[in-house]
């Protein structure tokens, strides 16, 4: 009977629904996430019978028979929204507020992509996130210190007495279409062919959202919203289980038939 695959095809995609959820709610306090979204299509469909099309008296028919054979997964789409922002006090730390990613550079010196703002400075006075992924616009704090100040255009002043030093510009670096990017974990995208070629540009300006310095953004996990799909998927997995209980209830009476 098709009805057992067409029913484990379903059982299959709320599997990965409820796959997909518990990532989302294990990084509800993760900072910068953006939680993603399971989105299905049904299969191909049989053609029982393609229909005349016209009855005879020629009137027009609804006859044609098509019997699908379930569904399956289209995409895991991420939903770049904008979280909520926690003030921390620590200038190093940065939010985007608005569209936009911090370009840094990881061990092997490939260009990644982040929401992350929890910078830090390392032992060379570099930029760096606690993964040691080093911010890419090369902003170095002199080890004697200040009073730092990065603002919405992403200026990073240091003020020592009363000197004050600009030490550089971070830019901000947007897609065509992020839902694209491929994420590698750590809170890091790495650009595809999906997702565009990257754009650079100043933070504030057209098209950018701005800095936001002393603060972090936070996850975009609404844990009511996730917990409501969880329920509903567990209900479709079991209804569908029900499904293929009748269907072997079914084949049993068939092979008992003499």
């Amino acid at each position: 009977m098709r009805a057992l695959f067409t029913a484990a095809t379903g059982m299959k995609a709320q599997q990965l629904k409820v796959d997909n959820i518990a990532n989302n709610l294990a990084n509800v306090n993760t900072n910068g996430f953006k939680k993603s979204q399971a989105e299905f299509e049904d299969l191909y469909y049989q053609k029982v019978r393609t229909g005349t099309g016209q009855t005879q008296q020629g009137t027009g028919a609804a006859d044609q028979v098509e019997i699908g054979h379930g569904t399956r997964a289209s995409q895991v789409r991420r939903i770049f929204t904008q979280g909520s922002f926690q003030s921390t006090g620590n200038a190093t730390d940065m939010a985007i507020q608005g569209d936009g990613f911090f370009a840094v550079n990881d061990a092997d010196g490939n260009q990644l992509y982040t929401r992350t703002g929890n910078f830090t400075t390392d032992a060379s006075g570099n930029l760096v996130l606690p993964n040691g992924f080093a911010l890419a616009d090369g902003i170095v704090i002199p080890a004697e210190g200040g009073d730092l100040a990065i603002g919405d255009d992403g200026i990073v002043k240091l003020t020592s007495g009363e000197t004050t030093t600009e030490l550089g510009q971070i830019q901000l670096h947007t897609f065509t279409n992020p839902s694209g990017l491929e994420a590698v974990g750590a809170g890091m995208y790495r650009a595809s062919e999906a997702s565009g070629t990257v754009q650079t540009g100043i933070a504030g300006s057209e098209g950018y959202g701005s800095i936001g310095s002393g603060m972090l953004e936070m996850s975009n996990v609404e844990v009511a919203e996730e917990l409501i799909a969880m329920i509903q998927a567990q209900r479709a997995y079991e209804l569908t289980s029900k499904v293929i209980e009748a269907s072997d209830e079914m084949l049993q009476t068939t092979n008992q038939l003499k």
